[in-house]
């Protein structure tokens, strides 16, 4: 089935052309040098006492030059006939001067008067039965010629008039005629001047197909419905029968329904609007059938009303045609790009003609920088694809317009750590077209004592290392630093190069648990945040020290809630973090707590602690908590901030507190600054948009007005669910997704992840989204009846993550398959290294191409002396060893001192962590004496610590170096040794001759046994 054809648009615009092509040569030129000596030939045997030959001659090359085959053919040539079209112009012009000469034979009765009519105006003497008709003799067919390289070639046509003038003509004569001398065109003074008549003017033929259509038929929606449902299946069919599509459906364009309207308008004798809708209301008021218009027949007519009174009539109108060409990607891309590329040259030419208002032109009121952006992106394709990364591509940052970095999950639970594989951490150069893996995240493998990972020859088998899942990174453009987090328990700082070649890490911050966010501020005051599995201070907020970013100082906060302190199997964990993106608000971390089971397990939590968590919005300048009104108890999924206004949002479970119906399943509360209470600093709930999913991935908000926006909640159903906040608290759009790729048992919104991309760009004509279906798609959300508009990347896995270049002209996705597509605006950023020709052919095509590795890194060093892997429990105390010797004592916070009876004392910056006991020294002051009982307790335990008396070590004596006499003893041993290669050949041959055993590391003979022996007689 083709694509629908689009609305009556000019046409495009030919390009000029700067190579010398041959120049057309115009019509009176053409008839002149090819024509004019045919026609000559023709009339070279008349008497010009019995005709007005010149005369005749001219009228000759006037029918000849109106005739169809010659306009198509000079147009097809250029204005350079070829012989073949000379051949077929003589038959003609034979059976043309024939016709005016009167010689005819076999008219029909009524052309009889209106050959002799015209006989008598080119005849000097009447016709008398004595006057010999005419013999007009053909000149010679020659063999066709090989034509000119570029020169297409004619088709031959035979008019009816010239195959019957074959029959009936006596045998042709073949005369040349190159000795008689070119007749000049005179037109004598006594041929009688005709009566002047304006010509009609012609129209040009246009080049819309619906114009072109003599009969259009009109199927009803149901019958299109079912037609478009039938061409996905594979049908038999002749492609002889429909080698031209075949089009079986027109939509009534506005002029026929203003035909229809004015013919009920006159019925009816008052005015009615010539619109759709006028019609439809009309319709529907109406009784009577539709009167048939030119080129619509009464089903159409039938058909149409129906779809009227449904309101199933298609807004934009098109042409449906069957087609035996198979439909695919790049028909459909081909058809697309002329669509748009045939959209803007109609508006660059109605900007330049109309200005700004593009109305008269355009026909419809047009914001033409918003068209023109519109269709900049949708001029959007793939131009790179990678393979085999680690895993997931669930997160990326771009640190320019060609460079962006991305993370990957990967397995490293005890049961399928035979999967692990580098590529975690990702470097993607657009404009170099590779995309480079790295190395730093990961960690030493640790033994495993169950499952088939527990055997020796699988730990001989893998990898000595073990990559972490990458889940978050973020880059900051004031401190030109990316930063990535991890499962390894760390956040890594990165000075990455603008041109994607490499990125170096100079700096790593240890954490306690996991590291699922890491969000860099955006006011250039070099704060960035951190949130990781801790029950307590599980969010840090880091400050860069410029230099020395590795010893970065940071203030934490926690949850406020103790619903879970004492309990072993859950806690309130941090879900979601963003900073604040207005001015005046970035200095806002806005975190989001939902509570979690440590061992995987939901029912861990008490039921009625599921829907609970915490919403804490810190300052991180002042270092205190804003207070967050209503609903900040919630579990919360999801919280992101306006781009422009003091707003933010947060997806939670809807609270007791709200009379909500039973299908709203979550809600999207919209928190503003309240300057009316808690002192103008605090923020409180706005508005509550409803939603139907019990699950939020992800939140966008992008501003429609000065004072609302468009809201969408991304879930795990696969749908996107849309509002308007100046429409109220219900969804405008609910933007469905397929079924996903991967196969799921049981209720989706929990076995599936749903949308996990969704993005606006320049316009707000198009919003972006992606889902477990692998398809990228496209919609309008403006549009209130069908938003769709198309898919622009079909991926064989589910969609995980995407993001806008910082200049909005390149799209890269991740998909669940390990796979990284990047799409761009303009097909010439397709690398050059990306492209392979086919054997055999020139054709060109983009392949994809896997990611470059990075060198193998040196294997850990041996925690024990047995060279033994350390087990799971082992290895957490020794990471917590490590961390302590980084965090106090790397930086200075702490030293040892040499006397192992004090130990570790405060270091030089032990000031910077504030970890005193302030209520212990007088006033609450570090650096005041301690209080009486303080210092007793502290004598008392100092005293404890030293004993009543200091026992004694035992120390062995260093043995000495040898001197001269000990050497002289062990050269004269070492000389007594049996060396066989000082031996003579002679003492050797006669050594060997006996038998004798010359190395006492030789078998003796006994035969080895496996086991102990438990033989009596041995």
């Amino acid at each position: 089935m083709n694509l629908p054809v689009p609305c009556d648009e000019p046409p495009p615009k030919r390009r000029r052309v700067s190579t010398g092509l041959q120049r057309k040569r115009g019509v009176k030129e053409c008839l002149l040098s090819q024509v004019t000596p045919l026609v000559e030939r023709a009339v070279g045997h008349l008497s010009r006492d019995v005709y007005h030959v010149n005369a005749l001659a001219i009228k000759t090359v006037t029918e000849l030059s109106i005739n169809k085959f010659f306009r198509r053919r000079w147009d097809e040539t250029g204005g350079y006939l070829s012989q073949q079209d000379l051949d077929v112009l003589a038959i003609q012009a034979h059976d043309v001067v024939r016709g005016l000469a009167g010689g005819s034979v076999g008219v029909t009765k009524p052309q009889l008067e209106l050959v002799a009519n015209s006989c008598k105006e080119f005849r000097i003497s009447p016709l008398s039965s004595e006057t010999p008709e005419p013999q007009l003799s053909l000149p010679p067919r020659s063999a066709p010629k090989p034509q000119p390289r570029g020169q297409t070639s004619p088709t031959i046509v035979n008019t009816e008039v010239t195959r019957k003038s074959e029959k009936r003509d006596s045998p042709i004569f073949y005369d040349a005629l190159t000795s008689q001398p070119r007749l000049q065109p005179e037109r004598p003074e006594y041929v009688e001047r005709q009566p002047y008549r304006p010509r009609e003017r012609r129209e040009p033929k246009p080049s819309n197909r619906y114009y072109q259509i003599s009969e259009r038929p009109y199927l009803s929606a149901a019958h299109r419905q079912a037609i478009e449902e039938g061409t996905k299946k594979p049908v038999a069919v002749n492609n002889e029968l429909i080698a031209q599509p075949i089009v079986y459906h027109v939509d009534f364009s506005p002029e026929e329904i203003a035909e229809i309207i004015d013919q009920i308008s006159q019925n009816e004798n008052k005015h009615i609007p010539a619109t759709r809708d006028s019609l439809m209301e009309q319709i529907r008021l109406r009784n009577r059938p539709l009167i048939p218009i030119p080129g619509r027949t009464i089903r159409d007519m039938s058909a149409f009303a129906s779809d009227l009174w449904a309101g199933k009539v298609a807004e934009t109108p098109r042409v449906l045609s069957f087609t035996a060409e198979h439909v695919t990607e790049e028909t459909k891309k081909r058809q697309g790009q002329m669509r748009r590329t045939s959209r803007l040259s109609s508006l660059l030419m109605a900007r330049e003609m109309e200005g700004n208002q593009g109305f008269q032109r355009t026909r419809e009121y047009l914001n033409f920088q918003a068209e023109f952006k519109r269709l900049r992106e949708d001029d959007l394709q793939v131009v790179a694809e990678f393979t085999n990364c680690a895993g997931d591509i669930t997160t990326g940052a771009w640190v320019s317009r060609e460079t962006f970095l991305c993370g990957t999950t990967t397995h490293s639970d005890t049961h399928n750590q035979q999967y692990n594989r580098p590529g975690n951490l990702l470097l993607c150069s657009a404009g170099k077209g590779a995309l480079r893996s790295f190395p730093d995240h990961r960690i030493p493998r640790p033994r495993v004592e169950k499952g088939e990972n527990s055997t020796e020859a699988m730990r001989q088998s893998q990898d000595p290392w073990l990559y972490s899942s990458v889940v978050s990174c973020d880059y900051s453009v004031e401190d030109d630093l990316a930063y990535t987090s991890s499962f390894d328990k760390t956040v890594k700082v990165w000075k990455v190069d603008p041109q994607g070649e490499h990125m170096e890490a100079i700096a790593t911050w240890q954490h306690t648990g996991n590291v699922n966010f890491v969000a860099a501020a955006k006011d250039g005051s070099g704060r960035v945040a951190t949130a990781a599995d801790s029950p307590t201070d599980a969010v840090r907020i880091y400050t860069i020290t410029r230099g020395n970013e590795s010893n970065s100082t940071y203030q934490t906060f926690s949850c406020s809630r103790t619903d879970a302190d004492g309990s072993d199997k859950w806690a309130y964990f941090p879900a979601t973090m963003q900073w604040g993106r207005a001015k005046g608000c970035q200095h806002l971390l806005l975190v989001g707590y939902s509570p979690r089971s440590l061992t995987g397990d939901d029912l861990d939590i008490p039921e009625d602690k599921r829907s609970s968590g915490e919403i804490i919005l810190w300052d991180a300048e002042q270092g205190v908590r804003i207070p967050v009104m209503t609903a900040s108890t919630a579990n919360v999924f999801e919280v992101t901030w306006h781009p422009t206004l003091l707003l933010f949002l947060v997806g939670v479970t809807p609270t007791g507190m709200n009379n909500v119906p039973r299908n709203v399943r979550t809600q999207v509360h919209v928190f503003h600054r309240d300057k009316d209470r808690l002192n103008g600093i605090g923020f409180c709930q706005h508005q509550a948009l409803d939603c139907y999913a019990s699950d939020i991935n992800e939140l966008t908000i992008v501003p429609n007005s000065p004072g609302h926006a468009y809201v969408t909640a991304a879930c795990t159903d696969g749908k996107v669910y849309v509002w308007d906040t100046a429409q109220g608290d219900k969804p405008i759009h609910t933007l469905r997704h397929g079924k996903p790729i991967e196969e799921y048992y049981g209720d989706r919104e929990k076995e599936d992840t749903g949308v996990k991309f969704t993005a606006w760009n320049t316009s707000l004509d198009r919003f972006y989204t992606g889902s477990s279906d692998g398809a990228v798609k496209v919609w309008n959300v403006r549009k209130l009846k069908n938003p769709f508009v198309r898919d622009i990347l079909t991926a064989p896995g589910p969609i995980a993550w995407g993001g806008f270049s910082p200049d909005n002209s390149k799209l890269a996705i991740g998909d669940a398959t390990g796979r990284c597509f990047i799409l761009s605006t303009d097909e010439r950023d397709i690398p050059e290294s990306h492209m392979m020709t086919l054997p055999g052919t020139t054709r060109r095509r983009r392949r994809p191409i896997p990611i470059t590795p990075h060198p193998e890194p040196a294997p850990p060093t041996p925690a024990r002396e047995d060279d033994e892997m350390l087990t799971d429990d082992e290895l957490s105390d020794a990471d917590i060893a490590d961390y302590s010797r980084r965090t106090y004592l790397d930086s200075q916070y702490l030293k040892l001192t040499p006397n192992p009876v004090i130990g570790v004392v405060q270091g030089p910056r032990y000031q910077s962590t504030n970890l005193y006991r302030r209520e212990a020294h007088y006033d609450e002051d570090p650096s005041a004496p301690l209080l009486a009982h303080f210092e007793r307790r502290q004598k008392d335990s100092e005293a404890a610590s030293l004993g009543r008396r200091r026992r004694s070590v035992r120390r062995l004596r260093t043995p000495s170096l040898p001197d001269e006499r000990l050497r002289s003893i062990h050269a004269q041993n070492a000389s007594k040794d049996l060396d066989v290669n000082h031996l003579k050949d002679s003492e050797v041959k006669e050594l060997v001759k006996s038998a004798t055993l010359l190395s006492i590391e030789e078998d003796w003979g006994f035969t080895y046994e496996e086991t102990m022996s438990f033989d009596g007689e041995a």
